[in-house]
C-alpha cells in the first residue's frame, strides 16, 4: 500500500556531503535494492520502498520534462545525469545529483537500472531550481516539448552546447568540489572475521584506485584546454588552406602577364601550387583529426567522472555491509557495483589507447604544419629578392600575403604545442596509473568470489 503524504514541507532532508546514494531498479522503475543513505534520508524502511516504483520519492516541484529526458537516455543504453528534487516519506525534500545508467548482460541486453546520487555543492544547485520553475510552468502552459526546448536553451545561454555537454561537466564539477571530503572517508576498523577482512581488502584496493582516479580527475583540465584551443584554432587551421591556392593563383596570373621576364616567379608560382597542395592534405587530415581528438577527449572525461563516482559508492557500501551487516540483497548490489566499476574501468583504459592514437595523429599533423611553414618562408624569402629585380610590385604584395601566412602557421604550432605536449605526457602516466588500476580490481574481484559462499 503506498503511503500517502498529507503535507509537503518546505524543510529539507539534510545528509552529508560525503554520503552516497544506490539503487537499482527493474526495467519498469520499479526498485530492487537501495542503500541505507537512501533509506535514511527517503525516511522510509527498505520494507516501504523494495517493490515500489521509484516515483514514490518524486517530489511535484520537478518537472515531468526532466524524467522524460532519463527515460531517453537510459533506454537506449545511454548513462544520464540530472538534478532531481525528491519527496522524504514526511514531506521534507533533499535534492541530489543522480546519475543512473542500464546494466546490460553480456548481450547487451538491459536488465536494469542502477542510480548513484551524491549531493549538489557547486553553483549548479543555485540556477537549476530556477530553471525548474520555469520548466513547470511551460509544461502546463504549452506541454512537455516546449519545456524540453526551454532547458536546452537555458543551459545554451548559460554556456554548454547541449545537454551532455551540461550534464557531464556537471558530474565532474560536483565531484571535485568533494575531493577533500571523501579523502578524508577512508575506512579505519580493525577486522575480526574472515567476512570483515575480505571486505577490508576489497575497500583498501578500492580506496588506492579511488586515489589514481582522484590523480587522473584532477588534470582533465589539460584535456579540457586542449580542446578549447583547437575548437578555437581549427577556423584558422581550416582556412590556411583557402589563402595558399588564392596566393598560387594570383601568382601565376602576375607571372603569366610577365612572359618571359616572369619565369623566376613561374617557378616559384609552381612551387607555391605543390604547397597548395600539401596544404590541403595537411588540413584536410588534421580536420578530421581535431574532430576525433575532441570528441575522444570529451568521451574520455565523461567517463573518468562515472568510474570515480562508481569507486565511491563501492567503497561507501562495503562500508556500509561492514557497519550494518550484509542482507539479502547484499551480494546482488556487490555484484552490480563491480560490474558497473569493471566495465566503466575497460572503457576507460580502451578511451586512453584511442587518445594515444588521436594525439600521434595530431603531432603528426603539427610535425606537417612545421613543414610547410619552412617551405612558405622559403618562398617569402626568394620570392622577395626576385621582387626586388621587378618595378612591378604585385608580387611583394604577394610574397607579403606569403609572410603573413607565415605568421599565422606559426602562431597556430606555438598555441597547439605546448598543451599538446602536456596532454601527451599526461596520457602517457595516466596508462600507467590504469595498469595499477587493474591490478586493484583483479584483488577485490578475486576477493568478491570468495564471498560469495558467505553472502547468501
Amino acid at each position: 500500500m503506498k503511503t500517502k503524504i498529507k503535507t509537503v514541507k518546505h524543510v529539507e532532508s539534510k545528509f552529508n556531503e560525503d554520503e552516497i546514494f544506490f539503487s537499482t531498479t527493474d526495467k519498469k522503475g520499479v526498485i530492487l535494492s537501495g542503500n541505507s543513505v537512501f533509506y535514511k534520508v527517503a525516511k522510509y524502511s527498505p520494507e516501504e520502498l523494495i517493490g515500489k516504483p521509484h516515483n514514490i520519492v518524486r517530489h511535484p516541484d520537478m518537472p515531468k520534462t526532466v524524467f522524460k529526458l532519463l527515460w531517453n537516455y537510459i533506454q537506449s543504453k545511454k548513462p544520464i545525469v540530472a538534478y532531481v528534487k525528491n519527496l522524504a516519506k514526511d514531506g521534507s525534500y533533499y535534492w541530489v545529483l543522480a546519475l543512473v545508467l542500464p546494466v546490460v548482460d553480456e548481450k547487451g541486453e538491459i536488465l536494469k537500472y542502477l542510480s548513484m546520487r551524491i549531493k549538489p555543492t557547486t553553483d549548479f544547485i543555485n540556477i537549476i531550481p530556477e530553471i525548474y520553475k520555469e520548466m513547470l510552468k511551460i509544461e502546463k502552459e504549452k506541454g512537455i516539448e516546449d519545456a524540453e526546448e526551454l532547458l536546452f536553451n537555458r543551459l545554451y545561454q548559460l554556456g554548454f552546447k547541449s545537454y551532455d555537454d551540461f550534464m557531464f561537466k556537471a558530474l565532474r564539477e560536483e565531484i571535485l568540489s568533494k575531493k577533500n571530503i571523501f579523502s578524508k572517508k577512508e575506512s579505519r576498523f580493525f577486522p575480526k572475521t574472515d567476512f570483515e577482512r575480505k571486505i577490508y581488502r576489497m575497500i583498501k584496493s578500492a580506496n588506492q584506485i579511488s586515489y589514481m582516479y582522484d590523480s587522473i580527475l584532477l588534470k582533465t583540465d589539460k584535456l579540457e584546454n586542449l580542446g578549447k584551443i583547437l575548437n578555437e584554432k581549427s577556423e584558422f587551421i581550416f582556412e590556411i588552406t583557402d589563402r595558399i591556392r588564392l596566393i598560387s593563383l594570383n601568382s601565376s596570373v602576375e607571372s603569366f602577364k610577365l612572359g618571359s621576364k616572369g619565369a623566376s616567379f613561374s617557378v616559384l608560382s609552381a612551387e607555391m601550387r605543390k604547397n597548395s597542395e600539401l596544404g590541403n592534405r595537411i588540413i584536410k587530415n588534421m580536420k578530421k583529426d581535431i574532430e576525433s581528438l575532441i570528441e575522444n577527449l570529451y568521451g574520455l572525461t565523461t567517463s573518468i567522472s562515472i568510474s570515480k563516482l562508481a569507486i565511491l559508492t563501492v567503497i561507501q557500501f562495503l562500508q556500509e555491509v561492514v557497519f550494518y551487516g550484509a542482507d539479502k540483497s547484499t551480494k546482488q548490489n556487490i555484484e552490480d557495483l563491480l560490474h558497473l566499476l569493471n566495465s566503466g574501468i575497460k572503457k576507460d583504459f580502451v578511451l586512453f589507447i584511442s587518445l594515444k592514437e588521436a594525439l600521434e595523429n595530431i603531432s603528426k599533423d603539427v610535425r606537417e604544419l612545421k613543414i610547410l611553414l619552412k617551405r612558405l618562408e622559403f618562398l617569402y624569402l626568394n620570392g622577395m629578392i626576385e621582387s626586388a629585380y621587378q618595378t612591378e610590385n604585385s608580387f611583394s604584395i604577394i610574397f607579403s600575403e606569403v609572410n603573413n601566412l607565415v605568421e599565422t602557421v606559426r602562431n597556430v604550432i606555438l598555441d597547439i604545442n605546448e598543451p599538446l605536449l602536456e596532454v601527451i605526457d599526461e596520457n602517457r602516466k595516466n596508462q600507467v596509473r590504469m595498469l595499477s588500476i587493474s591490478s586493484h580490481v583483479d584483488t577485490i574481484n578475486k576477493t568478491s568470489e570468495n564471498l560469495k559462499d558467505i553472502l547468501v
